[in-house]
């Protein structure tokens, strides 16, 4: 399947549709705009990134002192992690709601 594709339409969402999409809440549906068939997130690939990403800010977190982190340093990393977390998550897929 392919990403921010409906599966009843094959109906490819944009970016900047997905980005509406994006912040509603995990278990939420929506209707497809081009059938209208009701939608929901895949569940299980959003909580593998949020793990991946996850696990990632913890070794970063743990590691900022022994690596000698800057304040300056932390926001610039932190600031490219939430951008590519955002990125990553475009690649999302969409279930049919039950």
């Amino acid at each position: 399947m392919k990403s921010r594709t409906c599966p009843h339409c094959n109906y490819q969402y944009s970016i900047a549709e997905y980005r509406k999409l994006l912040f509603k809440f995990v278990f939420s549906g929506w209707n497809c705009k081009n059938c209208n068939k009701k939608l929901t997130f895949n569940f299980k690939r959003r909580v593998i990134v949020a793990l991946a990403f996850g696990s990632l800010y913890v070794a970063l977190f743990s590691l900022k002192d022994a690596i000698g982190m800057t304040p300056l340093r932390w926001a610039a990393l932190l600031s490219i992690y939430i951008i590519g977390s955002f990125y990553i998550f475009t690649f999302d897929t969409f279930n049919k709601a039950e």
